[in-house]
């Protein structure tokens, strides 16, 4: 017999839906259930987030690099700093608790990306200060060279 461990450490599933349920609304449990498994969009050969996408365009160039690799990671990128920004939870602002929420997210993004494209490769980072013009933790995903 061999267990296969979960993303998360720590599995306890019927405490943890009961905590769930107990804590959060349904509206709350889609939301991060919808972060999780974002819309992407295929143009030519690149991979988007697509909600990202609508603030460019396939042909836009930015500042830092104009490959389509480049452009997948510039368009791609989601500062999780900002999304705790306004949190009144405390622990939501400390760095190491924003990488786990990134390397979780990043996790989830990865299954769906292999789901959907099963013949591409895709790199996925996560930094913490920033990749481009941003500040503090943030992470991103672009097809592999």
């Amino acid at each position: 017999m061999k267990i296969h461990k979960g993303t998360i450490e720590g599995n306890d599933l019927e405490f943890d839906l009961a905590y769930i349920g107990y804590t959060l609304t349904i509206e709350q449990i889609l939301f991060v259930m919808k972060a999780m498994s974002p819309d992407f969009i295929q143009i030519n050969d690149n991979i988007y987030l697509l909600s990202h996408f609508k603030g460019y365009g396939e042909n836009e160039e930015n500042r830092f690099d104009n490959t389509p690799q480049g452009r997948e990671k510039y368009i791609n990128n989601l500062s999780i700093s900002d999304v705790f920004y306004f949190s009144e939870d405390i622990k939501s602002h400390e760095p190491e608790a924003q990488k786990k929420i990134g390397l979780y997210v990043l996790e989830f993004w990865k299954m769906r990306l292999n789901y959907l494209f099963p013949d591409k490769d895709f790199d996925f980072t996560l930094s913490e200060n920033g990749l481009f013009d941003e500040s503090g933790v943030c992470i991103t995903f672009c097809q592999s060279v």
